[in-house]
C-alpha cells in the first residue's frame, strides 16, 4: 500500500492535459506556436514558442497583451536588441533568449517583468558580463539566471576577470541559481558575488580558473558548487571555510594533484557529495576527508591512484564510491573503514583480471557492484562470489566467453547479473546453477544462440522477476528473448519444458507488486476523475 501511495503521489505531480490557448493570428504572422498545459492541481502554464525561426527582431506580441503568458521561448534566433516595449504581455515567469546575438548595449531594462519573472536564460549571446548587468536590475523574484557562454572583456595581463561588485546593486534578492559556464573567466575578484547572498547554487564549469575563487566565501547559503573543467591544481586550506550549508562540490576535469589537509574545513556537518573525477591525484585525500561526517558519495575515478591502504578511516559513513579508471592494486586494507556503510561500488576499468573477492567480502552492506570494462585475461568466469553481499553484479564489456555455474553454487541470496557486450554464446550456466539464483540475467550484446537451453530457462521458472533479457540468433534471424514469436520457433525443435520452480518469494513478490500496481492505477484514476469533476464544476 505504501508503494502504491508513493507512486500515485509522483503520478499526481506528472499528470497534465493540453488545453486551449490559441493565437491563430499571431501564429500566422510569426510562425510561433501557442499551447497551454494544465497540471493535475489546475495550475496552468501558457507557452509561446518562437525558437529557431531565424528571427532578426523581437516578434510583435501586442496581440497577446490581454493573455497571461507563462513561458516565452525565443532561443536560437538572430535577435540583437530587446527593449521593455517588446514585452507587451503579462505574467511571464520564464524567458529564454539564449542563442541569439544580444550584446550588453542592445538589452534595455527588463525591470517591467520584475513582478513575475523567475527564470531568465541569456546563454550563448555576446553579452560582456563585466561591462555591467543593469538591464536585469530589480528583477525582485528572479530565482534562476543563466549567463553561460557569454564574454568577459576586462583583459588584464591576458586574464579575463569577473570584477568586484558586478551584482551588488541589482537587487536580485531572490536569486537562488547562477550559471556562468564557459565564459572564459580566468580570475574572480573577491567581492564579485556581493549582492547574491541568497544564492544556493553556482555553476562555474568550463572556465579557466586556477584556484578555488575566494569570492564564493561570501555565499553563506551556498549548497551546490560546480567547478568542473577548470585549471585548478590545488585545493588550499580553508577554501570553503565559511560555507557551512555546502552539500555538493564538483571538481572533475581539473588538474588537481594536491588537496591540503584542511581543504574542507568548515564542511564537517554539511558536505554529502564530492566529485574529483579526471584529475591527477595519486592517493585518496584521507586527511582532508576524515572529518566530513555527512559525506555519502565520493567520485574519484580517472586519477592515478594505485594503492589504497587505510584510506577511508574517517567519521563519515560513505554509501557510494566510484574508483573507475585507476590502476588499482588491491590489498586486505583497501576498503577498511567502509565495512558497514558502503552500498554501491564502481570498479570499472581498473585493470583487474579477477574479482578481488577476499577484499570485497569485508563490505557487509555492499548491494551494487560494477566491474565492467576490465577485460579479464581468463575468458571463463568461475570465481566463487558466494561470500559477497551484492544483489546486483555488472560485468559488461569484459571479453568473457564462458560463465561457470561454480561461481554461483553457494549464493546466500539471488542476484541480478548484467553481462552486456561480452562474447558469451552459451548460457547453460543458468540451468546448472541452483534454481532461483538470479533475479535477472541480461545478455544483451552477446552472440547467444536460440537453442533449447533458452527455451528451458524461459519456461521452467528458475529465474526471478525480470528473467532473461537480450537477443538471440536462430537461422540468421535475431529474436528478442522472451518474445512469443521466439517461443513458437523454439517449440518446433524443443520439447516444451514444464515449470519446475516458482522461485520461493518471487511469486509472492510479483503478486504483491501486481496488487500494489492495481491500487496505484486505481488511485491514478481517482485523481483523474476528480480532475474531470473539478473541470465540470468550474464550467457550472
Amino acid at each position: 500500500m505504501i508503494l502504491a501511495l508513493n507512486f500515485v503521489t509522483v503520478s499526481m505531480v506528472l499528470i497534465y492535459t493540453l488545453a486551449d490557448f490559441r493565437c491563430p493570428a499571431f501564429e500566422k504572422q510569426t510562425q510561433c506556436t501557442c499551447r497551454e498545459i494544465v497540471w493535475w492541481n489546475n495550475d496552468r502554464m501558457s507557452i509561446v514558442n518562437c525558437s529557431f525561426l531565424n528571427l532578426k527582431t523581437m516578434p510583435n506580441l501586442s496581440s497577446l497583451s490581454n493573455q497571461n503568458v507563462t513561458k516565452l521561448l525565443l532561443s536560437g534566433n538572430n535577435i540583437s536588441t530587446v527593449s521593455v516595449s517588446d514585452f507587451d504581455v503579462r505574467s511571464i515567469s520564464e524567458l529564454d533568449l539564449s542563442r541569439n546575438t544580444l550584446e550588453t548595449g542592445g538589452i534595455g531594462t527588463l525591470s517591467q517583468l520584475g513582478a513575475d519573472l523567475t527564470k531568465l536564460n541569456l546563454a550563448r549571446n555576446r553579452i560582456a558580463i563585466d561591462q555591467g548587468l543593469m538591464f536585469i536590475k530589480n528583477l525582485s523574484i528572479l530565482t534562476e539566471l543563466i549567463l553561460d557562454s557569454n564574454t568577459i572583456r576586462n583583459y588584464e595581463n591576458d586574464s579575463q576577470i569577473l570584477p568586484d561588485d558586478i551584482f551588488r546593486d541589482l537587487r536580485l534578492h531572490s536569486l537562488r541559481k547562477l550559471s556562468l559556464r564557459s565564459c572564459g573567466i580566468t580570475m574572480i575578484e573577491p567581492r564579485a558575488f556581493v549582492g547574491l547572498e541568497s544564492i544556493k547554487e553556482i555553476d562555474l564549469t568550463y572556465n579557466y580558473l586556477e584556484k578555488v575563487p575566494s569570492a564564493i566565501l561570501q555565499l553563506k547559503n551556498l549548497e551546490r558548487l560546480f567547478l568542473g573543467g577548470n585549471d585548478i591544481t590545488k585545493i588550499a586550506t580553508d577554501s570553503f571555510v565559511t560555507l557551512d550549508a555546502l552539500e555538493e562540490i564538483v571538481l572533475d576535469y581539473n588538474e588537481l594533484s594536491t588537496i591540503d589537509d584542511g581543504a574542507f574545513r568548515g564542511l564537517e556537518d554539511s558536505l554529502k557529495e564530492l566529485e574529483l573525477h579526471a584529475n591527477y591525484l595519486s592517493q585518496i585525500p584521507t586527511a582532508a576527508m576524515k572529518q566530513l561526517r555527512k559525506l555519502l558519495f565520493l567520485k574519484i575515478s580517472k586519477n592515478n591512484i594505485k594503492t589504497i591502504k587505510n584510506a577511508f578511516q574517517g567519521d563519515y559513513t560513505l554509501n557510494m564510491l566510484e574508483l573507475d579508471s585507476n590502476p588499482l592494486v588491491f590489498s586486505k586494507n583497501t576498503f577498511q573503514g567502509l565495512e558497514h556503510s558502503l552500498e554501491t561500488l564502481f570498479l570499472r576499468d581498473v585493470g583487474m583480471s579477477i574479482i578481488p573477492v577476499a577484499e570485497l567480502s569485508s563490505l557487509k552492506t555492499l548491494s551494487y557492484l560494477d566491474i565492467s570494462h576490465n577485460h579479464f585475461h581468463r575468458k571463463t568466469f568461475d570465481t566463487d562470489i558466494s561470500t559477497l553481499s551484492v544483489k546486483t553484479l555488472v560485468m559488461s564489456n569484459n571479453s568473457l566467453r564462458h560463465i561457470s555455474p561454480s561461481a554461483f553454487i553457494n549464493l546466500r541470496h539471488p542476484i541480478g547479473l548484467d553481462l552486456d557486450n561480452n562474447n558469451i554464446s552459451n548460457i547453460s550456466f543458468i540451468i546448472s546453477s541452483p534454481p532461483c539464483s538470479f533475479r535477472y540475467v541480461d545478455v544483451t550484446g552477446n552472440p547467444i544462440e536460440c537453442d533449447c537451453d533458452v527455451e528451458e530457462i524461459l519456461h521452467t521458472g528458475i529465474i526471478f522477476g525480470m528473467g532473461l533479457t537480450g537477443v538471440c540468433k536462430l537461422n540468421e534471424t535475431m529474436y528478442e528473448i522472451g518474445s512469443s514469436i521466439l517461443a513458437e520457433q523454439l517449440y518446433t525443435f524443443c520439447n516444451r519444458t514444464e515449470r519446475i520452480s516458482w522461485c520461493s518469494g518471487a511469486f509472492q513478490s510479483n503478486r504483491a507488486l501486481q496488487s500494489n500496481t492495481g491500487l496505484t492505477l486505481i488511485n491514478v484514476w481517482v485523481v483523474f476523475v476528480c480532475f474531470l469533476l473539478n473541470k465540470r464544476w468550474e464550467v457550472k
